[in-house]
């Protein structure tokens, strides 16, 4: 009984020194987060996700060298989340140049593929569109829609082919009398 009530001490201790050292550096990382990146909330989650990492890993922490191991993981975070958003920004770049490129006709065409999908997909039997809707809306595998929905994959397989099925004969139908 003396051990588990001095570990507990001891976990109050450490738990009490962590608070402190909380207390007396947030603003400090904080404030070197923004030398990076100049988003003030995107920094609070910076710096939170910091110390959620040193709390997690509380019970090797040499408070000595803490400050220096948190200024480098804040660092880390913020080139993650500045490469991450370098990323995202070359994709939307991508994306509009596809679209720019683009006339309005066939940017329209394609808005009229899309609608007349849709309206298919509505039309379907309860089974087959909620498969298609869980594969190709929520990108879920054939082995979580069989879980969700009580089917074995193959018959998850089969409702898929039937859809696009239903698809691909709707266009061929249209095509061949012109309207695509």
């Amino acid at each position: 009984m003396g051990k588990s009530r001095r570990t507990k001490n001891e976990e109050l201790a450490l738990e009490e020194k962590f608070e402190n050292f909380f207390k007396e550096n947030y603003n400090r990382f904080y404030y070197y987060a923004l030398r990076f990146i100049r988003d003030t909330e995107i920094c609070r989650d910076i710096v939170s996700d910091s110390f959620q990492y040193m709390w997690e890993r509380r019970h090797n922490i040499v408070f000595e060298t803490a400050r220096s191991y948190m200024y480098s993981h804040v660092h880390h975070l913020c080139i993650d989340y500045l490469r991450k958003e370098n990323v995202k920004e070359r994709n939307a770049d991508k994306y509009l140049t596809f679209i720019l490129g683009q006339s309005q006709e066939e940017l329209q065409e394609r808005e009229e593929h899309i609608k007349k999908i849709m309206d298919i997909i509505k039309a379907l039997p309860l089974t087959t569109r909620r498969v298609m809707e869980l594969c190709y809306f929520e990108r879920k595998k054939y082995k979580e829609v069989a879980l969700i929905l009580g089917l074995s994959e193959s018959g998850v397989r089969k409702h898929v082919m039937k859809g696009l099925s239903k698809i691909r004969e709707c266009f061929s139908i249209n095509y061949k009398k012109g309207r695509y």
